[in-house]
């Protein structure tokens, strides 16, 4: 193949897969990555795991700074970036875009420099990455990050609790579902013992976004190999295992090129005994790059639909969040007026909304499962008079026998004895209504503060941004509030007081049941008497049953019966049962009138009394300002809108590169179709 179709094949080889790692880059450049995850490779191992050297391998350059300790001490994000028509590599750093570095010894120098200025003259690690992008027409099309080797032994000028810097500062970055764990591995150390692979394995335990590396084959004791390892049968993964050969410490003291450790790498595993025996999928870096190519390429496929999602619900957050925030404040007095009038018919609207249980598609928007307000204030009034109106709820068991024996005898008066007394009546009927006027207020109270707690909930979320003027216009509503219950109270107690004040019932069952103190069976007697037939038995049958009816109720069926016993029998169930039709009244009068004189009142009351109010008080209006974090926050929101529209509009430019949104089998099939030939490409180009 000549070198021009040579150099025809290396520029279309990575275009599927530039194209999807350009524009994961471009995501992070606009800020995307500071509130949505996005795929990446990071580097993780323990200090000299060989890290270094195997990164420069896959760039193809030499260019990393080297010494002793932990040289890595801020996260590097290379970018690599395949140009075929390349004359001479290049690196670009994000803080100075304008310069490029083509000589690469500078590079290794920029890069100390800038990890001097963020740790000064510590040797401590600090977490704000080097973002680095490198062109080059022998590097592959990757974005890999370089994390601080994990450290156990802190040295001169770092802090003592390096270990857990350098393990939280890896978990930072590893934990995220959407990277990829590249875990670098020494050979000549038990991989079960590996600091990179153990953090790898703790936050990806499945192994299916880890890809182990295992470096230093060739300086293995002699009598051993990693074969077992490199297949797997040590410790699984998904993605596998590659081996590699790096440049040795002599190599680089020697500055042997990376062009010819590649050549050496691949002539080690090809003439070595076992390792040429193995599959050549998993031996060396050009089999490494193929990998990771591969695995990038299908991972930023999978995510893209996912990511895509979660920008569109962030703008979609945002647009609400910046609409709840409102526009700032005017300095006008008649535009500070219109936003008060507008809040305040916000306010009353969903004050109604929640106490009409009407349904607010912004309230379900909020996933708010909360019970409407009109729902709990039923809850309130059902509970009034809930023990009262039980079946089993007798008011004559107020009483005892004795007490009411002795009710009757105080207030006989001159009357015949065996006389219901209606004095009696009242004297034990009214202690009873009397003390139904207290659960009705206080029922009547706990309506009013649930419904002013909920008019102050949602004065505070309408409201918010200015606190200066919530509190005025708080004390307005709680106003409506306590004037509506005022009213309503006195409603109440006039109800409490018809019922104590003049007794009386239109109800048929009580008017039919207690007409007489006459038993029901001495009733039903008499009945049979004025049906029995006529002669002599008719005329006994006759005198039988007056004499029955000229009886005292107590001495029916000849039975010694004591009469008062009989007339506090009669007076206890006259009094259960007005007691009862009492009560029916009042747990539906009293609900009424709170329902109406305070709940709907405040209702239809409201909106007017407060723009009454506030059009008196012109002091409302200087009160009005807005506090700097209500600013902060707006203008924090519209950065995060500005961003993720940016990426919204960046998407959009290519639909093939976004997949069009679209789940179709066919927009997938297509997807698929891409991804295979670019990984037979690759092949091609790599030789394999």
């Amino acid at each position: 193949m000549s070198e021009q179709q040579d150099s025809s094949l290396q520029g279309q080889l990575f275009d599927n897969l530039r194209s999807l790692i350009t524009l994961i880059d471009q995501l992070r450049d606009l800020g995307v990555s500071e509130y949505i995850k996005l795929p990446r490779i990071a580097v993780l191992g323990s200090q000299s795991a060989g890290k270094s050297s195997l990164l420069e391998n896959i760039v193809g350059l030499d260019f990393l700074p080297r010494g002793e300790g932990i040289v890595t001490r801020r996260p590097l994000e290379m970018r690599l970036i395949h140009k075929p028509d390349a004359l001479k590599p290049w690196a670009v750093f994000d803080v100075c875009k304008d310069q490029k570095f083509f000589d690469f010894e500078k590079v290794r120098e920029y890069i100390v420099e800038l990890t001097d200025k963020a740790t000064g003259n510590s040797k401590d690690v600090v977490p704000d990455p080097i973002v680095m992008t490198v062109y080059s027409r022998d590097c592959p099309d990757l974005t890999v990050i370089d994390l601080p080797g994990i450290t156990r032994i802190a040295i001169k000028g770092q802090r003592e609790d390096i270990e857990k810097v350098t393990l939280e500062m890896a978990t930072h970055y590893c934990q995220d579902e959407r990277t990829i764990i590249l875990a670098v591995c020494p050979a000549n150390q038990d991989l079960s013992t590996s600091d990179g692979l153990q953090l790898a394995i703790k936050l990806d335990p499945t192994g299916s976004r880890t890809l182990g590396v295992i470096t230093k084959i060739d300086i293995m004791d002699q009598g051993t190999d990693c074969r077992k390892e490199l297949l797997g049968q040590v410790i699984p993964l998904k993605l596998g295992y590659v081996g590699v050969k790096n440049r040795n410490q002599k190599d680089i003291i020697e500055k042997v090129r990376v062009g010819v450790a590649l050549q050496r790498e691949t002539d080690f595993f090809a003439k070595h005994p076992l390792y040429s025996q193995m599959p050549p999928d998993i031996m060396g870096t050009k089999a490494l790059i193929q990998k990771l190519t591969t695995i990038l390429f299908k991972h930023i496929r999978a995510s893209l639909p996912q990511i895509i999602r979660e920008i569109d619900q962030k703008v979609q957050d945002c647009e609400i969040k910046l609409a709840q925030l409102g526009p700032g404040l005017p300095r006008d007095n008649k535009e500070k007026m219109q936003i008060i009038w507008n809040m305040l018919t916000e306010y009353t609207e969903n004050l109604n909304n929640k106490l009409r249980g009407k349904f607010d598609v912004k309230q379900a928007q909020q996933k708010d499962n909360q019970i409407s307000g009109g729902a709990q204030v039923k809850l309130y009034l059902n509970e009034l008079y809930n023990e009262q109106s039980g079946k089993n709820y007798r008011v004559s068991r107020e009483y005892t026998d004795r007490e009411i024996r002795e009710a009757i005898r105080l207030h006989q008066g001159d009357s015949i004895p065996g006389f219901p007394s209606f004095d009696s009546f009242l004297y034990l009927i009214m202690p009873q209504l009397e003390r139904l006027r207290e659960p009705a207020i206080d029922t009547l109270n706990e309506v009013f503060t649930y419904v002013d707690s909920l008019s102050n909930s949602i004065l505070k979320k309408v409201f918010y941004r200015f606190p200066t003027i919530l509190d005025a216009i708080s004390d307005i509503s709680s106003q409506v509030l306590t004037e509506q219950k005022n009213k309503t109270k006195v409603v109440v107690e006039n109800l409490i007081d018809a019922e104590l004040g003049y007794i009386f019932t239109n109800d048929q069952d009580y008017l039919t049941m207690n007409a007489s103190i006459i038993p029901q069976e001495d009733k039903e007697e008499q009945k049979n008497a004025s049906a029995a037939p006529t002669g002599d038995n008719a005329a006994g049958t006759a005198n039988t049953s007056a004499n029955t009816t000229n009886k005292p109720a107590a001495q029916s069926n000849n039975k010694d019966t004591d009469p008062e016993k009989v007339l506090a029998q009669e007076l206890s169930r006259r009094l259960d049962a007005y007691y009862r039709i009492v009560i029916r009244n009042l747990r539906d009068s009293v609900p009424k009138a709170i329902g109406y004189f305070l709940v709907r009142a405040a209702q239809e009351q409201m909106q007017f009394q407060l723009y009454n109010e506030i059009m008196k008080s012109q002091s409302v209006m200087g009160l009005m300002s807005e506090p700097e974090y209500i600013t902060i926050e707006r203008d924090t929101i519209r950065k995060t809108l500005l961003v993720l529209r940016n990426a919204q509009k960046l998407l959009k430019q290519d639909p093939q590169q976004t997949f069009q949104r679209q789940t179709s089998e066919a927009v997938m099939d297509k997807v698929k179709k891409t991804a295979v030939e670019t990984i037979n490409k690759t092949k091609r180009f790599l030789g394999m």
